[in-house]
C-alpha cells in the first residue's frame, strides 16, 4: 500500500507541476478509487488556466469545484475588463471599475486621464485650424464622398490662382485643377485604394494655363463622423523642368555610348552595373541582360578578377575618405559566350556631380585581343627557344631569379638540373647538323613529356638542357634525372639509333647566389662526364 500511495502522489504532483503530462491514467492506479475524477479535475483545470493565461476569453470552461470556480470568476472579471476597455476605446467615459480592487482605482484614473488628454486634443483642433493656413506647401480637405472642397490654405490658392472664396463648397471636378481628366482619374484611384499616399507625380492645371508638377501625400482624418481627404501638395515645377533637361541630356549621352564600338559601362562601389552599352555583346557574346544578371565571377576571368576586387576595395577607401577616385587603367580578361576570352583594356574613373558627391564609377573597355595575341607571339619568340621550342636561356635566368626570390622569402626549396647530351659533336661531325638538329629536338620532347606542369625546362645552351623544379629538393631532382637518362638511354633516335645524356643535380640554399647553384650543377655533370658519361651526380 505504501508503494501505491507514493504513487499516487508521484502521479498527482505531475499532474499539477509538469508541463507535459500521461496522456491518461497509468494502469497501475486505475484501480485507485477516485484517481480518475481527480485526473479529470485538474486536467480541466491546466486547460482552463492555459487559456486564460493566454488571454482566450470566448472558451466555455468546463469543470466544477472551488479551483474551477475561482478560474472562471476570473475569466468572467477580465471579460468585464475588456467590456469597459472598449467603451472608453469608443469614448464613452461613463463607466467606471469597482470590483478589482487596488486594480479599479488605477484603471480609473486612467480613463480619466484619458478624457482629459480628448479635451486637451479638442482644444488642439482649433490651434491646428489657426496654424493650417500657414502651411507653406498647397494643402486641400475634400470630402470623400464628393471631392468637394472643405477647406485649403492659401498656398493651395495661390498655386492655382483663384481665391479661397472662389473655391470652397466647389467639387475638384468643376473647379478643373487638374491638368487633365486622366490627373483627376490617378488622383481618384489613389485615395480609393488606400487611407494613405505618399509623394504621388500629379500634374495640376491653373488658371494661367500652365502645368504645375506635385507630389502629392494624403492621409483620411475624420470630421464629424465623416470622412475627409487632407492632400498636402509639394510644388516641383522647377525642380521637374530640371529634370527634363537632364533626360534630355543624358539621352543624347545614351545615344552616343549604345552606338560606340567599345563597351561603356558604369558601376557601383557593390560591382552592380547601373548602364551597360549594348556593344558588350560585339565583344562577349552575351546581351546586356545576360550581362546584368552575372556575378563578378562570371564577368572576369580569375587573374583579372582579382584585379576588379583590389579597384573595388581602393575605390571604396577612396570614396569613404573623401578622396577622389584615381584612374584605373589596367588589361583584363573576359569570359566569352563560345567558351573562349577576350581582352580589354580597361579604363576606370570616377563621376561626381557639381557638389562633388560621388555618383558611381565610369568605365570604357575596349578590344584588344588581337594586340594581346601579338604581344603573346612577341614574347614567345623573346622566351622561347626556335629550334627545340623549349624556354630559352633568357626566360630561364629569370625563372631562375624568380625561384630564389621565392625561396628565400617563403623559406621553400627547388632544385636544378643540367644535362648534356654525350658525344653530339660526333653527331655533327659524321652526319651533319641537320641530324643534329633532329637530335637537338627529340631531345626536348622526352624532357617535355617528363616534367610536372609546374617545372620549367629550356636550351641552356647549344646541347646543354636546364630544369627548374620548384618545391623539390636534391633527392627529387635526382630521380627525375634519373628517369630522363632512362628514357633517353632506351629511346631509339630517328637517324643515330642511340645516344645518352649526362645529369648534375643540385639544391638552392639560402646562402649561396644563383651563379653559384648553377655552377654546382655544372660541376656535377661534368663529374659524371668525366666518370664515364650516361651518369647522374649531385
Amino acid at each position: 500500500m505504501g508503494v501505491n500511495s507514493n504513487k499516487i502522489i508521484n502521479y498527482v504532483n505531475t499532474l499539477l507541476n509538469d508541463a507535459t503530462i500521461p496522456p491518461e491514467v497509468p494502469n497501475e492506479l486505475r484501480d485507485v478509487e477516485g484517481i480518475f475524477e481527480i485526473d479529470h479535475t485538474i486536467r480541466n483545470l491546466r486547460q482552463a488556466i492555459k487559456l486564460v493565461g493566454n488571454g482566450d476569453l470566448s472558451e466555455q470552461l468546463i469543470g466544477k469545484g472551488y479551483l474551477m470556480g475561482t478560474v472562471k470568476s476570473l475569466q468572467a472579471t477580465l471579460r468585464n475588463l475588456i467590456w469597459q476597455t472598449k467603451s472608453i476605446s469608443e469614448g464613452d467615459f461613463s463607466h467606471r471599475v469597482d470590483f478589482l480592487g487596488e486594480f479599479s482605482d488605477s484603471f480609473n484614473s486612467m480613463a480619466r486621464k484619458l478624457q482629459q488628454t480628448i479635451s486637451d486634443l479638442n482644444d488642439a483642433r482649433a490651434l491646428f485650424e489657426l496654424f493650417f493656413d500657414t502651411i507653406p506647401d498647397a494643402t486641400m480637405i475634400v470630402s470623400s464622398k464628393n471631392l468637394e472642397l472643405f477647406n485649403c490654405n492659401q498656398a493651395f490658392a495661390d498655386m492655382i490662382g483663384l481665391s479661397k472664396n472662389e473655391i470652397l463648397g466647389c467639387s475638384l471636378e468643376k473647379l478643373r485643377i487638374f491638368s487633365d481628366e486622366n490627373q483627376l482619374k490617378v488622383f481618384k484611384r489613389a485615395i480609393s485604394e488606400t487611407d494613405h499616399v505618399m509623394n504621388l507625380s500629379i500634374n495640376l492645371g491653373s488658371s494661367e494655363e500652365r502645368t504645375i508638377y506635385g507630389l502629392l501625400s494624403t492621409a483620411v482624418i475624420w470630421i464629424n463622423n465623416e470622412k475627409y481627404i487632407l492632400s498636402v501638395i509639394k510644388n516641383v515645377t522647377e525642380l521637374k523642368l530640371l529634370e527634363n533637361k537632364l533626360r534630355e541630356s543624358e539621352e543624347r549621352h545614351r545615344l552616343i555610348a549604345d552606338n560606340a564600338s567599345d563597351v561603356i559601362w558604369t558601376m557601383d562601389l557593390n560591382g552592380r552595373f547601373t548602364y551597360l552599352s549594348p556593344s558588350v555583346e560585339k565583344f562577349r557574346g552575351y546581351t546586356v541582360e545576360e550581362v546584368m544578371k552575372q556575378s563578378k565571377e562570371e564577368l572576369l576571368c580569375p587573374d583579372s578578377l582579382a584585379l576588379m576586387e583590389k579597384g573595388l576595395e581602393d575605390a571604396i577607401y577612396y570614396v569613404q575618405n573623401n578622396l577622389p577616385i584615381k584612374v584605373f587603367r589596367g588589361d583584363m580578361e573576359q569570359p566569352c559566350k563560345d567558351g573562349s576570352t577576350v581582352w580589354t583594356d580597361l579604363t576606370v574613373s570616377g563621376i561626381y556631380d557639381k557638389e562633388g558627391q560621388f555618383l558611381g564609377m565610369l568605365g570604357v573597355s575596349r578590344n584588344i585581343t588581337d594586340r594581346k595575341k601579338m604581344e603573346e607571339e612577341i614574347t614567345r619568340l623573346t622566351e622561347v627557344d626556335r629550334l627545340t621550342g623549349l624556354y630559352n636561356r633568357y626566360k630561364l635566368d629569370a625563372v631562375l631569379k624568380s625561384e630564389i626570390e621565392r625561396s628565400r622569402r617563403s623559406d621553400s626549396v627547388f632544385s636544378i638540373i643540367l644535362l648534356d647530351i654525350d658525344d653530339f659533336k660526333k653527331v655533327n661531325d659524321g652526319h651533319g647538323h641537320i641530324i643534329g638538329d633532329s637530335v637537338l629536338k627529340e631531345f626536348s620532347e622526352i624532357i617535355k613529356s617528363s616534367i610536372r606542369k609546374n617545372d620549367t625546362a629550356g636550351r641552356w645552351g647549344g646541347e646543354e638542357f636546364m630544369i627548374i623544379l620548384p618545391d623539390s629538393d636534391c633527392d627529387g631532382g635526382m630521380v627525375l634525372a634519373e628517369k630522363l637518362r632512362a628514357k633517353i638511354n632506351e629511346h631509339k633516335f630517328d637517324a643515330v639509333t642511340h645516344m645518352s645524356a649526362s645529369f648534375g643535380v643540385a639544391s638552392f640554399e639560402k646562402e649561396i647566389s644563383g651563379i653559384e647553384l648553377v655552377a654546382r650543377a655544372d660541376n656535377a655533370m661534368y663529374r659524371a662526364k668525366r666518370t664515364g658519361k650516361n651518369k647522374v651526380c649531385r
